[in-house]
């Protein structure tokens, strides 16, 4: 565990211990309310509790004290948002000691769920760890696993979990804790996972050496080698139930390919790349992402994807899985590594850099289906798959031109990804001849809009002289680049100063989950999405009820590409046919391969309508 900072935490402590007890009296006023939402929390209605918790904050004497419980709620019921609005209302100042820890853990939460990790794990390194009840401890270090994870350090992700586990109390909570920390082991690569084996001591030895001993033991033998590590290990947390069910687990089986060795093998093989007897018969994945360093927690919903899509797998001559690692070697050589290990099929990479390296890199013999694009470079063997926001912007503006809108105002963050959506649906709306009114920018994340629109106007300039113009005369929609956060304060806002164009934005509006508050503050408001998302019927395997456990793990801005992963595993072996000029019907869209080999998605529509959006059909298609 890292050690906090006893500076920071005693200034904080000394801060605190002249604030006066938040907690409510016996005559408080929501008394009642917060009694009825504790049972709801019990009940395991989350987002009914935060409800009662937010009303009993508007009348209680220590409002903060409820809006902190209702955010706390809200984050169980997976309300980032509704979370984020009650926390920006707490004044830290005045909080106690307890209080002022559940500010900072529900902070790094929200953090955590946004995929800001850097600022998830300075808000935990200023909590000061001895003033926590163990209930806050085990949290603390859970979250800090999660940061580690979306940083990419996976062995400091395991310690944190390992950390962690003394301090649970819920068999549930323990048994999903083991699982991560074993899975968290298991995807290092093996020269990581061996050199941890030197000279690793206590719990997270016996950790280390579970994870070796399963990932190097042939499947009919692996019951006498947990039996055997049990032995070694016999007050091991792991030990018994956990550790048996292991080998019970058909998506562990590992066989080393002929010639492989500790130093030599870049991946975690999840499945047999062997048939008995040594044939290939087989076909072979070979699956290229950065498993480690800063972009591991997208490569990880990727992976979640594929997974998920191998498993529901049922061809009788099911392909095997195999995980490079681009962090740690370069990719045109890792390419060529899984092809002499058997690859019969090429996933990713992920990186722009490296699909422009491998495109780069001479012949491809076998076709690769490329986690991104890269506008620069192309390759006859070389397809590029990627959840692009241009390809986003074109279909939300052909929605809007379906819908016979002529002329836009544009708002969009003033951040460099701002830009490129705005400057890329200025391009398309004035080739397919429409205008731009007028462009807005705005600080992200910010809670205040004031200067978005100040005028309400457009100035039109006639002689020297200018003249407002309100927008509704000179605009007949909006086109909004905004997140759930942002925009569900904008567009009330805009209303508020008598904007009541109607809007089109991109579908980071869209947190996807339903929500109570959607239908009042984006009501009306039309997204297009991936159909993963937006199909609430869907109950089969892959859909995203189906994989809601796997989902709610996923830092939220990460969720989309789960879908991506589960089309990465189905289209890599229908390159051939795509190119050919198939449509393939997908989770994130329906598929195609257009110029260059790059795969166009046509997205479905939707309108928020109620709590949740209401699909209207399938954007046009391009």
């Amino acid at each position: 565990m890292r050690i906090v900072n006893r500076v920071a935490a005693l200034a904080i402590t000394a801060a605190l211990a002249g604030c006066a007890s938040l907690k409510p009296a016996a005559n408080d006023p929501a008394a009642r309310l917060s009694a009825e939402a504790q049972t709801r929390l019990r009940a395991g209605d989350f987002s009914g509790a935060g409800q009662l918790y937010e009303k009993a904050g508007g009348i209680s004497n220590v409002p903060d004290y409820f809006r902190l419980r209702a955010a706390d709620a809200y984050l169980r019921a997976g309300d980032s948002a509704a979370s984020r609005r009650l926390l920006g209302s707490v004044d830290p100042r005045h909080l106690d000691t307890d209080d002022h820890i559940l500010y900072g853990l529900l902070n790094a939460r929200i953090d955590l769920n946004a995929g800001r990790a850097r600022e998830a794990m300075a808000r935990l390194d200023g909590l000061d760890y001895s003033q926590m009840t163990p209930a806050q401890k085990g949290h603390y270090h859970t979250l800090r696993a999660s940061a580690y994870n979306q940083l990419g350090n996976m062995v400091e992700s395991a310690r944190e979990r390992i950390a962690a586990a003394p301090l649970l109390s819920s068999p549930d909570a323990v048994q999903k804790n083991n699982e991560a920390i074993f899975d968290t082991l298991s995807r290092l690569p093996d020269p990581v996972l061996d050199r941890q084996s030197e000279g690793a001591m206590g719990v997270f030895e016996g950790w280390v050496a579970l994870a070796r001993v399963v990932r190097h033991t042939a499947p009919d033998q692996r019951a006498k080698a947990i039996a055997d590590w049990a032995a070694r290990y016999p007050n091991h947390p792991a030990r018994g139930a956990f550790a048996d069910s292991l080998t019970r687990r058909s998506d562990l089986t590992a066989a080393e390919p002929a010639g492989a060795t500790a130093e030599t093998k870049p991946a975690v093989q999840i499945t047999p790349l062997a048939e008995p007897g040594g044939s290939r018969s087989a076909p072979v994945v070979a699956v290229l992402l950065p498993l480690s360093g800063p972009y591991a927690a997208p490569a990880e919903a990727i992976r979640t994807g594929i997974d998920a899509a191998h498993d529901a797998d049922t061809a009788q001559n099911k392909p095997a899985l195999r995980f490079y690692d681009t962090q740690a070697g370069d990719v045109p050589d890792l390419y060529r590594k899984a092809l002499d290990e058997g690859a019969t099929q090429v996933i990713g990479p992920l990186l722009k850099e490296d699909v422009a390296a491998l495109a780069n890199s001479g012949e491809l013999p076998t076709p690769v289906l490329a986690l991104n694009e890269n506008p620069g470079v192309s390759a006859s063997r070389l397809f590029q798959f990627g959840l692009t926001p241009e390809q986003e912007v074109e279909q939300v503006a052909a929605s809007a031109r379906l819908d016979n809108r002529h002329t836009a105002l544009m708002i969009a963050p003033s951040s460099a990804y701002g830009q490129r959506v705005a400057n890329h649906f200025s391009d398309y709306w004035r080739r397919a001849g429409g205008r731009i009114a007028a462009v807005k920018t705005y600080t992200a994340g910010s809670n205040d809009y004031s200067t978005l629109l100040e005028d309400v106007a457009v100035l039109v300039g006639q002689g020297g002289q200018t003249t407002p113009i309100p927008y509704e005369n000179v605009a007949d929609f909006i086109f909004l680049a905004a997140d759930e956060h942002d925009g569900r304060i904008i567009k009330p806002y805009l209303e508020s100063l008598g904007v009541n164009l109607p809007v089109y934005a991109m579908s980071s509006l869209y947190s996807g989950k339903p929500d109570p508050g959607l239908g009042r503050e984006l009501n009306g408001v039309v997204f297009c999405d991936i159909p993963w998302l937006l199909d609430e019927t869907a109950g089969d395997a892959l859909s995203e009820r189906a994989l809601e456990a796997k989902v709610t793990q996923t830092p939220q801005n990460y969720r989309r590409l789960i879908a991506m992963g589960i089309d990465a595993y189905r289209l890599a072996g229908r390159l051939d046919e795509l190119r050919s000029g198939e449509r393939f019907e997908g989770a994130t869209g329906i598929l195609k391969a257009g110029e260059g080999n790059r795969i166009r998605r046509q997205l479905s529509c939707a309108q928020f309508e109620g709590n949740s959006p209401r699909l209207i059909g399938r954007a046009p298609s391009q």
